[in-house]
């Protein structure tokens, strides 16, 4: 396993994330059972990854429980982040909001260590920017945070660039978690140089587009989860049709390289000199265990390349 530094913060972290939405189960994602998550995530340690990544978001609170349980006698050998600010309505109601006033900080912050069963968050995260709340306040009542020891470091995650200056006026900012793959690069124009420059930690998220960059699915998939009802991102109507023709490219192209798509695109988000470390989404073990696989191997610059021009003839 590859570590590097998040940031400034002296916390060294895996190069591959254990991305832990997909254990929290309803009302994202088809439930695996909770052995088959903690398996996964022993399994994770077993391979050297030490970096948990979760939410409150993630299954009603039902992902930090999890992790919490699976990490408690490891408790000092792993960093756990997790994130405040997207909140349910009530309890399996189906319908979030978005809050980042500092009372809703705090208490989150109390919530997720109590399901954590730990006294400390190594990252905490805002999950979602929210234009009702000054990101100031919030940050700054993250900083307290931190200097009650309830918190080692302090993040964002979907921030543009304005917003992130704008939160690094009011407190110090270590990470920043962007969406960041072979089919949705946009972080990488502006904001990833300015983290790299800033010495801002890098944590990718969906490498794997949400699983598109798995090359499993075909253009006539049903999706059952979230993906096929929401719309959301580069599943909407206007993008999806490119986002498999770009697919079906980058398929012929690993397949050339004699590598699977998988660990071209973790690969892929990796080779950014300005990336930390890449939230691999995991379900069970077997899926885990083949993400950690990719690091057998890296990317040469040809290789690169050969992959920011996937619309050109392979």
């Amino acid at each position: 396993m590859i570590y590097k530094e998040l940031g400034s913060t002296g916390i060294n972290v895996s190069a591959i994330a254990f991305g832990a939405w997909q254990i929290g189960g309803f009302p994202f994602w088809q439930d695996k059972g909770d052995d088959a998550s903690i398996r996964a995530i022993e399994a994770a340690l077993e391979t050297g990854i030490n970096f948990f990544d979760t939410a409150p978001v993630y299954g009603f609170g039902r992902s930090e429980k999890i992790v919490g349980q699976a990490l408690k006698k490891s408790r000092d050998k792993v960093v756990i982040a997790t994130k405040c600010g997207l909140l349910w309505k009530e309890e399996k109601s189906g319908a979030m909001y978005k809050s980042l006033k500092p009372e809703s900080v705090v208490r989150e912050a109390e919530d997720s260590l109590r399901r954590l069963s730990t006294d400390y968050i190594d990252l905490y995260q805002i999950h979602w920017p929210n234009a009702d709340d000054p990101v100031e306040k919030a940050i700054e009542a993250m900083m307290k945070l931190k200097e009650q020891g309830k918190i080692r470091a302090i993040g964002v995650s979907n921030f543009d660039l304005p917003l992130l200056e704008r939160a690094m006026q009011a407190g110090v900012v270590d990470s920043i978690q962007p969406k960041y793959n072979m089919l949705e690069r946009e972080a990488g124009k502006e904001l990833l140089p300015f983290c790299g420059k800033n010495k801002i930690g890098v944590i990718a998220y969906s490498p794997l587009a949400s699983g598109l960059l798995t090359g499993k699915y075909a253009r006539s998939e049903k999706f059952q989860d979230w993906r096929g009802s929401s719309g959301f991102g580069i599943f909407n109507k206007e993008s999806i049709g490119k986002a498999f023709d770009d697919v079906e490219n980058l398929k012929l192209l690993a397949n050339a390289m004699g590598m699977a798509l998988t660990h071209l695109a973790i690969n892929w988000v990796l080779a950014d000199k300005n990336v930390t470390s890449a939230i691999v989404g995991v379900k069970d073990e077997t899926q885990l265990r083949d993400s950690v696989r990719c690091l057998e191997r890296s990317l040469s610059m040809e290789d690169l390349k050969r992959v920011t021009n996937i619309e050109q003839p392979l």
